[in-house]
């Protein structure tokens, strides 16, 4: 008999003896059966009232509740406006009884609902209770449970407890130890520590007061019988794919030709009952109850997932993708994996977990799975960019036919011994001369380390300074042509540090210096402020008088000076001014180059001087006045930094100086 056939054999019992516990894992779809299943079933028979327990706290909420559902009841059945009828005169009759106190009458005139009589039948149908989410109730399963008690022992109705009784089974208080613990040695965790002292948390028993009765005892006396729900998921997951609703009808007819993978994800676990067969000598023995860790079979999580894929959906769509239902098979299992809390960020990123995940779900593979995504799921954060830049990396990897292109693109332990001993050298002469992308250095350096782990020598020995040469190459490069976006997407941790050599990290940190911290965002502006200077002459300082500068360099003065000539009389008035409040902040920040800049501010003042003698020839008096006082402006800032003493933390290398009007004020981070 399946789960259905025994809930309507106990509703159609004439009179129970107690409630029918219905248990199963959360979004295994409990709730669905009742709403659907058994309400369709018992439609001419009996009228199902489904009151959840989520969030209640007290004994009043759950009485209110049961008779909100039963009202509502009544009402699709009578009709709205006959039961509109009966409150009205409800609250008149009882606002006349004189004998009630002054609180009964009020709270009645308001709320007839408070004394609307509810009874075991409606219009000739027996009324059933369906309890849903008891583990969720914010009051104790026990108080809960006495409170059910009343409508089914005193009041006789039939009553439907829904439950994932595990999670109110393992409901225990945590309690912390210390303890002397030996551990094991392993290189793997970083936190086992041979013969230290560490707090365990244990879970012990709730204590109970004398006279408490426990969750057993009392379960004993109210439920008549137990009911394990046993999903019909083909039923489930094929009502779920009918049932969503879809962007467009081409996706529609993807999901649904992916049905059959999907009831896949949802088939039983291999070792269902938990046993864990030790083989010895070629014999398979029963070792007890160990649980390993089981397959969830959360429908709500389904859904989420069909949900979302969409979009990731149309990015392959659009970039040609052939296999895109694996791509969708290994979305889902991550998803369903995250839900359940198996699928997580830790100390090594997603790397155990996502092992944890594949044990679970075969068709879970990294190949189909966008790191991007994973961190969209992980943390809500999407990002196209990195999308994009991961599809690029895969339609490299599918190009690649020559050795050494193979292993750029590769995880060194996905490439073959043969492929890297003819490609390597060639591929290292790649890595000397600057060839490769920044992502392409960042992948070398974690080969490197693999290699290392994996205990694999090179046919060819790294030479790191040549390594480092070739990345300061390819910096070069981007500074003379800036590409659009983000210029690095594959990262390392600083809490993997301890991986990596000091010649790998120190190679990874010239990179990274540039490209996450401030080196590539100070060439950015520094190139900005050039060609908007060269474009827009005082107008530009609009766009860049709140981006960060470390340096006003030679250049930077020869396309200010140029800009400045350009300009009509009124524009060098409002240069001079946009100039000395700009710099004057600038150069109190501390990532100023004070040598650097000095220079730059020198060989401004000396075109400035040039175009004074201009102007004098041309006899130019407004010109000449508006050049003469911003050679003033530039004197004044460069005999402040001449003059400031140097802290603990000054970055010239000027011995003359003296103090700063007022201390450096804090950063403004604005690329």
């Amino acid at each position: 008999m399946n789960t259905i056939d025994e809930l309507l054999y106990y509703c159609r019992e004439i009179e129970p003896v107690g409630a029918l516990l219905l248990t199963g894992e959360w979004g295994c779809g409990k709730t669905h059966l009742i709403e659907h299943e058994l309400k369709d079933a018992l439609t001419n028979e009996a009228v199902v009232l489904r009151i959840s327990l989520f969030g209640i706290s007290s004994q009043e909420e759950i009485h209110s509740a049961v008779k909100y559902a039963w009202i509502n009841a009544y009402c699709n059945i009578k009709g709205v406006g006959r039961v509109a009828k009966i409150v009205d005169e409800g609250k008149k009759a009882i606002a006349k009884l004189e004998f009630l106190p002054e609180w009964v009458r009020g709270i009645a005139s308001t709320d007839a609902t408070a004394f609307f009589p509810i009874s075991k039948e409606i219009d000739d149908k027996s009324v059933i209770l369906v309890f849903d989410d008891l583990e969720r109730c914010r009051m104790s399963s026990v108080d809960v449970l006495g409170v059910i008690n009343d409508y089914c022992e005193n009041q006789k109705y039939h009553t439907i407890i829904v439950a994932n009784q595990e999670k109110i089974k393992t409901k225990q208080e945590p309690t912390q130890i210390n303890a002397e613990i030996q551990f094991m040695p392993s290189q793997d965790k970083k936190d086992e520590l041979d013969g230290k002292k560490a707090a365990l948390t244990i879970n012990k028993p709730p204590k109970m007061e004398q006279g408490e009765i426990s969750y057993t005892e009392i379960k004993e006396k109210i439920i008549q019988r137990t009911v394990q729900y046993l999903p019909d998921y083909p039923k489930i997951v094929h009502a779920v794919i009918e049932e969503t609703k879809y962007e467009d009808d081409e996706y529609k007819a993807f999901v649904e030709n992916c049905e059959e993978g999907l009831l896949e994800l949802f088939a039983p676990d291999r070792n269902a009952f938990g046993y864990v067969e030790e083989r010895k000598e070629g014999k398979s023995t029963e070792k007890g109850m160990e649980q390993p860790q089981r397959r969830p079979h959360n429908i709500r999580s389904l859904k989420c997932a069909i949900r979302d894929f969409y979009r990731v959906y149309g990015i392959l769509h659009d970039n040609d993708f052939t296999n895109i239902a694996d791509w969708f098979y290994s979305f889902t299992s991550y998803v369903i994996s995250y839900k359940a809390d198996i699928a997580q960020e830790g100390y090594y990123g997603t790397l155990f977990s996502d092992g944890e995940v594949r044990k679970l779900y075969p068709v879970f593979q990294d190949q189909y799975m966008f790191d991007a995504v994973k961190q969209w799921i992980l943390r809500g954060v999407w990002d196209a960019d990195a999308i994009s830049h991961e599809i690029e990396i895969i339609k490299k990897r599918k190009e690649a036919l020559k050795p050494c292109e193979i292993i750029r693109v590769n995880r060194i332990m996905d490439v073959d011994e043969d492929v890297i001993n003819k490609g390597f050298g060639d591929f290292l002469n790649s890595v000397y001369d600057g060839s490769l992308t920044l992502d392409d250095y960042v992948l070398f350096i974690e080969n490197s380390c693999w290699a290392r782990r994996y205990g694999y020598t090179f046919p060819v020995a790294i030479n790191w300074d040549k390594v480092k040469g070739g990345v300061g190459k390819r910096i070069k490069s981007i500074e003379k042509a800036l590409p659009d976006g983000q210029i690095l997407f594959h990262v390392i941790g600083e809490d993997n540090r301890e991986h990596f050599t000091d010649e790998e990290w120190g190679t990874y940190k010239l990179i990274s210096d540039f490209a996450l911290d401030n080196g590539y965002m100070f060439f950015k502006n520094r190139k900005l402020y050039i060609e908007k200077m060269k474009e827009l002459a005082s107008s530009s300082f609009v766009i860049i008088q709140n981006k960060r500068f470390n340096v006003f360099d030679q250049e930077m003065a020869i396309v200010t000076a140029e800009a400045f000539a350009k300009d009509n009389n009124y524009g060098k008035d409002l240069f001079t001014n946009y100039f000395k409040d700009m710099w004057k902040c600038k150069i109190e920040s501390r990532d100023i180059e004070i040598e650097e800049s000095l220079k730059g501010f020198s060989k401004l003042r000396d075109l400035l001087k040039e175009q004074i003698e201009d102007s004098q020839a041309k006899e130019k008096v407004f010109t000449m006045s508006h050049t003469e006082r911003f050679i003033q402006t530039i004197e004044e800032l460069i005999a402040f930094k001449c003059t400031e003493k140097p802290g603990p933390e000054s970055r010239t290398a000027n011995p003359v100086s003296c103090r700063s009007a007022m201390p450096p004020p804090s950063e403004f981070r604005t690329d």
